[in-house]
C-alpha cells in the first residue's frame, strides 16, 4: 500500500509539474512549480478534512460497534476525480507564451 501511495503521489506531482512548465513562460518555471506544489498540498489537506468529516458524520453505533458508511465520501471522491479531469482537459492543448 505504501508503494502504491508513493507512486501515485509521485505521478500526480510529476504530471502536474510538467503541465505547469509546459504552459508557463520559461522565466517563470520555478514559480509555476512552486505554486503547483503549494496548491497540491492545500488540496490534499482539504481532501483529508472533507473526507474525515463525511466519514465521521455518517457513522452509526450498532450493538456497541461503530459502523462507517463511506457512500458520501465515495461520492465526494468520484466528483473530485471528475472535476480534476475536466480542469486538466481545459489546458490540454495550451501553449506557453514566449
Amino acid at each position: 500500500m505504501c508503494v502504491y501511495g508513493f507512486t501515485m503521489g509521485a505521478l500526480v506531482c510529476y504530471l502536474g509539474g510538467l503541465m505547469a512548465v509546459d504552459i508557463c513562460p520559461k522565466k517563470a518555471t520555478g514559480a509555476a512549480m512552486g505554486m503547483i506544489g503549494l496548491l497540491s498540498y492545500g488540496g490534499a489537506s482539504l481532501q483529508e478534512k472533507v473526507s474525515g468529516y463525511l466519514i465521521n458524520a455518517h457513522k452509526t453505533v450498532i450493538d456497541g460497534k461503530t459502523v462507517y458508511d463511506f457512500s458520501a465520501a465515495a461520492d465526494f471522491w468520484v466528483l473530485s476525480a471528475v472535476l480534476s479531469f475536466i480542469l486538466a482537459a481545459m489546458v490540454w492543448n495550451a501553449k506557453a507564451e514566449d
